[in-house]
């Protein structure tokens, strides 16, 4: 595939705002269309492959504000130490943490998770369980 067309493509991908209105979907739609009519049926295939790549690596950018991790889990940031998980886990530190647990504003927008670091958050508390569910079992 040309680098040309390539380039198009991942350029497609920063107009995915328009997907939030009809309107918006369907100038999206035509822009795909047009652009799909650009390249060869042989490399379509592929064209889709790097659409897709490219629309996987902006979910995993995208900040999940609609995600409220403090509520979620209650007493546990009480609980435990997220000095612990943000530098074990994340390479962190615990202030980077809080502030994603806590949505708290930074530079003016609500500090959040993205997907990728929500699965990471999952792992930790994951692994902490079952660290503690080998210490409860080893007490005599």
């Amino acid at each position: 595939m040309n680098k040309e067309v390539e380039n198009k493509i991942r350029n497609l991908v920063s107009k995915f705002s328009l997907l939030r209105t009809k309107e918006g979907s369907e100038e999206f739609d035509k822009i795909w269309k047009d652009l799909n009519a650009e390249i060869p049926l042989d490399e379509r295939r592929e064209a889709g492959r790097i659409l897709s790549d490219e629309m996987r690596k902006v979910r995993e950018r995208r900040k999940r504000v609609d995600v409220n991790v403090r509520t979620d889990m209650g007493e546990l940031c009480d609980v435990l130490s997220l000095s612990y998980i943000a530098r074990h886990y994340f390479q962190k530190d615990r202030s980077w943490l809080a502030q994603r647990v806590n949505g708290n504003i930074v530079n003016g927008k609500p500090s959040a998770f993205t997907e990728s670091e929500l699965e990471i958050l999952k792992f930790a508390l994951n692994d902490i369980k079952n660290k503690l569910s080998e210490t409860i079992l080893n007490i005599k």
